[in-house]
């Protein structure tokens, strides 16, 4: 079972160079990498130096094309989490990571990716330089987009052999006839269940339970008594 979004308190922007740095540091910990051996780039000269690189692109982009905007986004975080229940190997997760990202951004794209294996379910974090090395655009990317990597990340994630969540977009449409086929193959309760289970598995507090639960279009009613799904 794999999720792939944005963390909700940042909306996955960084807005200076000192969260640059900050986060580059945070999702390459060798503590969480197993020493930097879950931590590749692409088009990244040395992950040691990602930082430095990434603001040279910009630097470069300001010079040569214009001028820096205010609250200008520096870079874009993204996180792609999966269950322990897929028994994938760290090797396979970071795969996973860097076929997704290549997919999605293309081969022009600076970025770092670092498979985080303290948990029990590993996750990738990505770190994406918002200045394209090669063109000295901007990235750009709205809600159409953030469902085209969902897409990509569940197919590169079944190659695998990993769950797929389905999306209310994604199930076989409005008829009764393949709402009653989608009813034999897949129990809602079952499929609440195992969300539920992987929900609790990768959060870290109540907030950010709820965040996840969204990303799973999962509904969390607490505003009673008992909780609600």
């Amino acid at each position: 079972m794999t999720v792939i979004y944005m963390p909700k308190q940042s909306n996955g922007t960084v807005h200076s160079s000192k969260d640059l740095n900050q986060l580059i540091d945070y999702v390459m910990n060798p503590e969480k990498t197993n020493d930097f051996e879950y931590v590749s780039g692409q088009n990244i000269l040395d992950i040691h130096s990602t930082c430095d690189e990434m603001l040279a692109t910009r630097t470069m982009a300001i010079a040569l094309k214009n001028k820096p905007r205010k609250n200008e986004i520096y870079g874009y975080h993204f996180v792609q989490s999966f269950s322990p229940d897929d028994h994938l190997t760290p090797e396979q997760v970071h795969e996973i990571g860097c076929k997704t990202m290549k997919e999605y951004l293309g081969s022009s794209a600076e970025f770092i990716i670092a498979t985080h294996t303290d948990k029990p379910h590993l996750h990738n974090h990505i770190v994406l330089n918002a200045t394209n090395p090669l063109t000295l655009n901007k990235f750009q990317q709205n809600k159409n987009d953030l469902e085209r990597l969902k897409e990509i990340s569940d197919h590169i994630s079944k190659e695998y052999g990993c769950k797929i969540i389905v999306r209310p977009e994604q199930k076989l449409g409005n008829s009764h006839k393949n709402y009653l086929v989608y009813l034999a193959k897949n129990s809602y309760r079952k499929e609440i269940k195992n969300k539920l289970e992987f929900l609790m598995n990768h959060s870290h507090t109540w907030e950010d339970f709820k965040e996840k639960a969204s990303a799973l279009n999962l509904k969390v009613d607490d505003t009673k008594k008992y909780t609600t799904y």
